[in-house]
């Protein structure tokens, strides 16, 4: 079935957000023609699209073979987890000491965010928020090669959670993990702030459960439906 024909950032949004609610999970093969049917476009776009979706680790390009939805393997995400328990103590640590009102208006939005989507049961959209509050703090760092290292862990973990997170029945203690977390900085309280954020990374890998059943995929025409304003 063919739909209307849609701009390239339309159809990226679509596709990254059907991954990061898990509907196109680890494994799903977009293959460009059936893409470029669905959407009513060339391959042109679509493979422009990919090539974003993989620069976000989204999406893994297989020569001779094509594009697949993306996540690292609980080898790869030992490792992945290993280097953010190195790296986002200190980002934060550095964030206390310089964040700007501005930054702290940011972390308290998504904090915001993360509560509100939890009390209306969209844990997807609570997790974006939360990687968005993340993300704050480590831009409140001012270290460019911290927050260049830490985009990329940071979207990895995300990936993980989006597809291996078990912790819905835990909200309420991550929200406060986080506020206290916020609170630190605020206070321009350093080491309290590492500290915090020391004791939260292992909190987040006890959640991820690699045996958790995942939802089928849906079709491409399932997803632009439910993705595309009437």
């Amino acid at each position: 079935m063919s739909h209307s024909k849609m701009g390239e950032h339309q159809i990226y949004q679509i596709l990254r957000n059907a991954i990061f609610n898990a509907e196109l999970p680890p494994g799903t093969q977009l293959v460009e023609s059936s893409l470029a049917e669905g959407f009513g476009v060339s391959r042109t776009p679509i493979r422009s699209v990919l090539s974003r979706l993989k620069y976000e680790s989204l999406v893994r390009i297989i020569p001779n073979r094509g594009a697949f939805v993306y996540c690292p393997t609980p080898e790869e995400a030992e490792q992945i987890f290993f280097v953010r328990q190195i790296l986002e103590p200190e980002a934060t640590y550095l964030a206390a000491l310089n964040a700007s009102s501005s930054d702290l208006d940011s972390m308290n939005l998504f904090l915001d965010q993360e509560e509100q989507y939890y009390q209306q049961n969209q844990p997807h959209l609570a997790l974006q928020a939360i990687h968005s509050f993340h993300f704050a703090v480590i831009e409140a760092c001012k270290n460019p090669y911290l927050i260049q290292y830490l985009q990329e862990i940071l979207s990895l973990t995300h990936i993980i959670l989006t597809f291996y997170d078990v912790s819905e029945s835990n909200t309420t203690d991550s929200n406060h993990e986080h506020r206290d977390l916020y609170d630190a900085i605020y206070q321009r309280d350093a080491t309290r702030a590492k500290q915090l954020a020391n004791e939260h990374i292992p909190s987040i890998v006890k959640d991820i459960d690699f045996t958790k059943k995942l939802n089928h995929s849906l079709s491409i025409d399932q997803i632009i439906t439910r993705y595309t304003p009437k």
